[in-house]
């Protein structure tokens, strides 16, 4: 190793411990404009996951034999001047790449509430909140099964991934009791309303609920997104409120996506029909099988299209599926379901367009290595944070 290379690299052990003087700054900002080769070297020694790999790499370093190693061969040279040289040429081979190996292992160790160690990203999880009439919230993750009851003689079935609720004896209770299941980020579940409809919950959504439908429409309100099964009841419709929205049915399956943060609210109809209105604008539509409707909270208009169900279900079905979405919605819908945060270090990649078939209960790695099989982005994962940036 040459001089200039020994310096450059005792000023990048500097600079990583934030130790460097103005004159020292100057040197390594020339160095770094000299050429890109340079450049890129400087970014890959210096970024986080190459100081964890290091400091991993320095815990196995055996010193003490490092040094009795170095002392034989020197020792097993000739002496005088060529002594000498053989000398400094192990003192390069060997000493430096520990120094700077040890240096990086104390900055690496020194910074470790700063660096997050990378570590694999698992999929949601049946996992929700049951918030009860009296405010009382009861987790619903890897429970016991068990039955709840109500103060109006409702029993609530508790499973490990589904709840059921079925009416007492106690029908004359007029005043309807409310309940509300809450899924975090990260999460989904199932339930049973007391009229045999059934629900499925997405990631990072909410649903209100009285614990037993009383006569005429039975209403439930919804912020983000479900699948219902409504049980056909010609004398009691079925309406899901949404903000700006109401959704009318009598029997029918459908999927809702209603989260507060998009700027659509959409309505995706599998079988029987449904009645959607606006309840800004007054105006109303009805979705016959295979359409979707999109109602936007800016200027609260309303488009019907005629659309493949199967993308809208998928989320049921344990599937990742996209077809030329952009990836800011696309991962949108990745942060809820393996509950992390996204950092785009170029705005233009939001709008890329992205498409996939994936299992939705697999690690978040193989999927993002998909999207980096299009050779537009790169990634990388730091904590619970998802970096992305143009690929260069």
């Amino acid at each position: 190793m040459d001089k200039a290379k020994f310096d450059v690299a005792i000023l990048v052990g500097k600079y990583l411990a934030n130790n460097l003087t103005d004159e020292e700054q100057k040197y390594l900002s020339d160095w770094l404009s000299s050429s890109e080769k340079n450049r890129t070297w400087f970014e890959r020694v210096t970024s986080e996951s190459y100081q964890i790999e290091k400091g991993k790499a320095t815990r196995s370093i055996n010193v003490e034999k490092g040094w009795k190693a170095l002392e034989l061969k020197r020792e097993s040279r000739l002496g005088g001047r060529r002594r000498r040289i053989y000398w400094m040429r192990y003192v390069a081979m060997f000493v430096l790449p520990l120094a700077i190996a040890v240096l990086l292992h104390q900055v690496y160790y020194s910074r470790k509430d700063k660096v997050e160690m990378v570590q694999t990203i698992t999929s949601g999880t049946s996992k929700a909140i049951l918030i009860l009439a009296d405010g009382l919230p009861v987790v619903l993750e890897q429970q016991q099964e068990k039955t709840l009851k109500e103060s109006d003689g409702t029993k609530i079935n508790v499973l490990k991934e589904h709840i059921s609720y079925e009416s007492g004896v106690d029908d004359k209770q007029e005043k309807s009791v409310y309940h509300e299941l809450v899924i975090p980020r990260g999460g989904e579940f199932s339930l049973t309303l007391s009229d045999g409809t059934e629900v499925y919950m997405n990631a990072d959504s909410k649903l209100r609920f009285p614990t037993k439908f009383g006569k005429g429409e039975r209403v439930v309100e919804l912020e983000g997104e479900a699948y219902f099964q409504v049980v056909h009841n010609e004398d009691a419709p079925f309406i899901v409120k949404t903000s700006q929205m109401a959704i009318k049915v009598l029997g029918t399956e459908f999927n809702v996506s209603a989260y507060a943060e998009d700027s659509v609210i959409r309505t995706t109809l599998v079988r029987g029909s449904v009645k959607i209105s606006s309840e800004v604008s007054g105006e109303s539509v009805v979705l016959h099988p295979g359409e979707q409707s999109a109602l936007n909270r800016g200027d609260h208009s309303m488009l019907v299209s005629e659309v493949d169900v199967s993308y809208a279900m998928a989320w049921k079905e344990g599937r990742l599926r996209f077809k030329e979405k952009p990836l800011k919605e696309v991962m949108k819908i990745i942060s809820r379901w393996y509950d992390v945060d996204v950092v785009y270090e170029d705005e233009e990649v939001k709008d890329y367009p992205f498409g996939c078939n994936f299992s939705r209960h697999a690690t978040i790695e193989p999927l993002l290595k998909v999207f980096e099989a299009t050779g537009t982005i790169e990634t990388s994962i730091h904590g619970r944070k998802i970096w992305i940036r143009k690929r260069k």
